[in-house]
């Protein structure tokens, strides 16, 4: 690789504050695409991730049968500290330059669930603020690898002239986040009676999880999964409704399909805007849960509709809670009924206990 700059220090970075790829490698990972972009959480926690992580940390044998992603984690794993790291997402846009800081990759549970993408494998990278950049689609390739080398001298002439601050460089890196603790059924129904929901809601929720866990796990099952099911309407069926039922919600505050809405919530009846209580938008099994609120807050903030307080994003696995606050929805807590935690600092959100006691009647 060649570089303009001369008289670099041990971190790469010249005195002058500009970047020299001379003798050192290029990579770039990705940080999602554009329906499930985490960019944000590498940046920050100085970090960049890559899966399936939920085998363990990487050896030939462990991931004998992944695939071509196989070779990804395995360049992922040997790449050294000091290495320049490009934070991409499609073929054209990065969204922030950085140098490897760590000797070996870590393998991580806080990763483990990232809107439904197992990225455990774990590498810190000291991000440099104001290193956003778009270049062309294609530029890093017409089908880049989730990480790969960098060969475009376009890339290369740009990082050789890229200025970072010394303050950038030499900043302490972020403290990685908590995992949670991991609630199997028992634990999950004594936090949620503690927290006042009543012993028949918890005795009906913990059956019913029961249930609809082993309908989610059939669907996931990698060997006997059902082609082409479930639609949106089969998650709706057999996954969501069953939940909101043991939650206390029924057949007349329930509806299905109201005003566009794939379910509706009302506090009491009739069923109007004005006794709208929660939004919940229902996507196809996998989607992402996290980011596509949007139509469902838009379905939740018309006009009429003030009584409106919460809306829930799910795929009938993963279920998103946002509540209402300064005339926004923000992230309340999120509930992975196939492995519920009871927090996701990643997220900046509560776990199941704070999600079922947010989505109950």
């Amino acid at each position: 690789m060649k570089g303009r700059v001369t008289g670099t220090n041990r971190s790469g970075l010249s005195e002058n504050d500009v970047m020299d790829t001379k003798g050192r490698r290029v990579w770039q990972v990705g940080a999602g695409d554009t329906n499930r972009n985490y960019g944000d959480i590498c940046l920050k926690y100085d970090v960049m991730i890559v899966g399936p992580g939920r085998s363990g940390p990487f050896t030939e044998e462990l991931y004998a049968d992944a695939g071509d992603i196989k070779n990804s984690i395995r360049r992922f794993y040997g790449a050294t500290k000091g290495d320049i790291i490009l934070l991409r997402i499609g073929t054209g846009e990065i969204l922030a330059v950085g140098e490897l800081a760590d000797e070996e990759p870590q393998w991580l549970e806080a990763f483990g669930d990232i809107d439904g993408w197992d990225l455990n494998h774990v590498r810190r990278v000291r991000w440099f603020t104001n290193t956003r950049r778009s270049f062309p689609s294609k530029t890093l390739g017409g089908q880049v690898r989730t990480f790969a080398g960098v060969g475009a001298s376009v890339i290369h002439a740009w990082l050789d002239e890229l200025k970072v601050s010394r303050a950038s460089r030499e900043r302490p890196l972020a403290a990685l986040p908590n995992p949670g603790k991991r609630l199997d059924t028992k634990e999950l129904a004594e936090r949620l009676f503690i927290e006042g929901l009543g012993s028949e809601y918890v005795d009906r929720l913990t059956s019913v999880l029961g249930s609809i866990q082993r309908v989610a796990a059939w669907y996931q099952n990698e060997s006997k999964k059902p082609t082409g099911r479930p639609s949106e309407s089969e998650t709706v069926c057999y996954l969501v409704i069953p939940l909101l039922f043991s939650l206390g919600w029924s057949e007349q505050t329930c509806a299905v399909e109201w005003n566009h809405i794939d379910v509706a919530l009302f506090k009491k009846m009739p069923s109007t805007d004005e006794t709208l209580e929660c939004v919940v938008e229902a996507k196809l099994l996998g989607r992402s849960v996290f980011n596509p609120a949007g139509q469902a807050r838009d379905y939740a903030k018309r006009t009429g509709r003030e009584g409106c307080t919460r809306l829930v994003v799910t795929d009938g696995i993963r279920y998103v809670l946002h509540r209402s606050a300064e005339e926004e929805f923000k992230v309340e807590a999120y509930l992975n009924i196939l492995e519920m935690r009871d927090s996701y600092e990643v997220f900046n959100c509560g776990g199941a206990v704070e999600a079922i006691l947010g989505m109950a009647k």
